[in-house]
């Protein structure tokens, strides 16, 4: 027995002067060799041998293995730019990412809520989505974007009471809401007005409204049936942030009390405003927000987007009272007096304007186009114009079935209002405008040889002209490709 521990003990030291497993190896293999030889080895040596064989099975033990390389693994940074590479609307892709694995899951499932719809048609969808989001933080906190849809409230039963209920408990606990869209039935005896909201609904949207991060508002078909300090005290503590502002086809109940309140202290700057302008109310809605004791100050607007217009005097108190801060104007135009215009002479800052005429224009018998010469007439000769964009109807309306009755020649039309609008683009105030971008929305007529002959007659003009066809009666079927 000692000299088995003997033996050992100079392994041990054999091993130290070694100086590493490798070397080690090295040396067995060598032995292993010799050992091979038939001699027959005495017993000392014998035992000798068989410690180093033990050595070297205890040496050659492998290390544990690595652990396997999962998907899971990837750091939270990379899935989240891996995340959003995904287009917005590709909801089907990140749905697959969250079912990955639960650290998918947990990173992917945030970005299927940016935008979310709040409405009251199904009931029991919209109780159950509503209470998940109510006990869902991490799910509020990745939304951006809320649409909110009202019935009539003529149909409010009290299960779609509570259902409103719950969208105000929503609405109050977003954290970082961006846009906000308010949705009501335009065209009813029942729409929603602000009165008959309860106190908790009119809270949860002031205070989304309060919010930092809230940059865009719109609503739509609602009725502000308010008084003019109500409507103030409804944005008054809106956030600075809030510079953005559709407010449509809202105005029929906001006159009732002609209270006139004191010019605001806080006043919210705008960016950008669409606003409806349809009826009288309207128009005296349009005046309201020019004066200085509304909420909002307009001095500083970059971007007006005035609906369905058919007063072209409430638009001009619009550009002169924004003058030269305006640099995007689009007008959708229902209609207008032929001796009328709209006033840009203050706008010098302007670089694209887009006007666009509803079907009550078409230029074969009512032509849209001399007040469009009138209008560009009163630009400015030292303005920034870039772009002019126009959308015109050329409907033939007794031709409804092209193989009844063929399109009649283009030729036969009178393309004289055409030379016209070419002569004004040829002033040197116009010099500017690289491009003009014209749309043809059409029906039983032949768009694109119309087109042909108008261009010939606005002369070198013409050759800048973009040309796009669109037909009135299905323009999701024709191509749209310029041409």
């Amino acid at each position: 027995m000692q000299k088995r521990q003997t033996s050992v003990r100079q392994v041990g030291e054999c091993v130290g002067s070694v100086g590493s497993v490798e070397a080690l190896q090295s040396l067995v293999g060598r032995w292993r060799k010799h050992t091979q030889t038939p001699t027959r080895l005495p017993a000392p040596m014998f035992r000798l041998r068989q410690t180093w064989l033990d050595l070297l099975q205890l040496l050659s033990v492998s290390p544990p293995p690595r652990p396997p390389l999962s998907i899971s693994a990837l750091p939270a940074e990379l899935l989240l730019a891996v995340f959003a590479s995904l287009a917005d609307d590709d909801a089907a892709a990140l749905r697959a990412c969250t079912l990955v694995c639960s650290e998918w899951r947990a990173l992917a499932q945030p970005r299927l809520f940016h935008e979310i719809v709040l409405s009251t048609a199904d009931m029991r969808k919209s109780l159950q989505f509503q209470q998940f989001m109510l006990s869902s933080p991490t799910i509020r906190a990745a939304v951006r974007a809320v649409t909110v849809h009202f019935p009539d409230l003529d149909s409010w039963a009290p299960d779609r009471r509570r259902a409103a209920n719950l969208m105000a408990d929503v609405l109050e606990l977003l954290p970082r809401p961006e846009r906000l869209r308010l949705y009501g039935a335009r065209f009813s005896d029942y729409r929603i007005k602000w009165s008959r909201l309860s106190n908790h609904l009119k809270n949860s949207i002031r205070t989304l409204l309060h919010r930092p991060s809230m940059t865009t508002l719109l609503i739509d078909g609602w009725v502000l049936d308010v008084n003019h300090p109500e409507f103030n005290t409804i944005f008054a503590d809106a956030s600075h942030s809030l510079t953005s502002i559709s407010l449509l086809d809202i105005s029929d109940g906001i006159w009732g009390v002609h209270e006139v309140p004191a010019v605001p202290s806080r006043r919210l700057a705008l960016d950008k405003l669409t606003v409806t302008n349809t009826f009288s109310k309207d128009v005296k809605f349009i005046e309201w927000l020019s004066r200085p004791e509304s909420i909002f100050d307009l001095e500083q607007l970059t971007s007006l987007h005035v609906v369905e217009s058919r007063d072209d005097a409430s638009v001009s108190l619009l550009t002169s009272l924004i003058g030269p801060s305006l640099e995007h104007l689009e007008v959708n135009i229902s209609y207008t007096p032929q001796d009328s215009s709209i006033g840009l002479s203050t706008c010098t800052g302007l670089r694209s304007l887009s006007l666009s005429f509803g079907v009550f224009y078409t230029e074969l018998y009512y032509s849209s186009l001399p007040w469009i010469c009138a209008t560009l007439d009163t630009l400015s000769p030292h303005n920034a114009l870039s772009s002019l964009s126009l959308s015109l109807y050329i409907t033939h309306p007794r031709n409804t079935n092209a193989r009844v009755f063929p399109p009649p020649p283009v030729g036969r039309f009178n393309y004289e209002r055409w030379a016209r609008l070419g002569a004004v683009l040829r002033n040197p105030k116009f010099a500017g405008v690289g491009e003009v971008r014209v749309q043809l929305v059409h029906h039983g007529i032949d768009a694109r040889g119309y087109s042909q002959m108008a261009a010939g007659r606005m002369g070198e003009v013409g050759e800048r002209v973009r040309w796009r066809f669109l037909r009135d009666d299905s323009p999701d079927v024709e191509d749209a490709t310029p041409t």
